[in-house]
């Protein structure tokens, strides 16, 4: 699998392997108090098959930014159809890849796409309208990006199979603890957490007060950190 993981800030991660290079709600603008600050601007973008966004909230999405970072990069922008509309007619309509499913539904509805060797399917979750949660198969690694979603205990594990990596966000209430114990993937990542957060994290105090139970195992990377798996 050879996975590589690098934080690119809140809910922001950069994933590169022998499968393919993407880039999650990495080119943002900065909320005090909801998430951490962006660690690399547009410009900074490497060589990449794609660039996904969850949804058009500015903490997961700057369209100026990413804007840039797709023509730095080459990378396909890939998400729902408002995040989108602002590079609409900026760039090419092959660039641009709208993974759009009906709201509602449970289990959640699906849409997907293909770029290269990386293959994207998304699932409709619950937060604002159009939001999208990704499982993404590249290099032979299965990984689940579940984005703002408030309500993982709506997901079947069924329905996502085996998973190597999981990025969540670990909302009060949401059932993330039994959810990730249901699902069991091999490895897992807190995301849109603030530095104080994660400093709690890493004391052993922040996890406890959101989910139980508690999952084993779990990591917490500041933006600009990297880990392989």
């Amino acid at each position: 699998m050879g996975l590589k993981v690098t934080s690119t800030g809140n809910a922001g991660v950069f994933l590169e392997n022998a499968g393919g290079k993407v880039y999650i709600d990495s080119f943002f603008l900065r909320m005090a108090g909801v998430g951490g600050p962006p660690a690399l601007r547009g410009a900074e973008a490497r060589k990449a098959d794609l660039i996904l966004i969850t949804h058009a909230h500015p903490d997961h999405e700057d369209p100026e930014e990413t804007l840039v970072a797709a023509r730095t990069s080459g990378a396909v922008v890939a998400g729902p159809a408002a995040a989108l509309r602002p590079l609409e007619n900026r760039l090419p309509r092959e660039r641009l890849a709208v993974l759009e499913s009906p709201e509602g539904r449970r289990p959640p509805s699906t849409a997907s796409v293909r770029v290269n060797a990386v293959s994207v399917t998304s699932f409709r979750t619950y937060h604002a309208s159009g939001h999208n949660s990704y499982l993404l198969e590249m290099g032979g690694a299965r990984i689940f990006h579940d984005a703002d979603n408030e309500h993982a205990d709506r997901m079947d594990p069924a329905t996502l199979g085996r998973i190597d990596l999981l990025l969540l966000c670990p909302w009060a209430g949401s059932g993330a603890g039994a959810f990730v114990a249901r699902l069991g993937p091999a490895h897992w990542f807190l995301i849109h957490m603030t530095d104080e957060e994660i400093d709690r994290h890493r004391a052993g105090l922040f996890l406890p007060d959101l989910v139980n139970p508690v999952p084993p195992g779990v990591v917490a990377l500041r933006g600009g950190e990297t880990m392989e798996i």
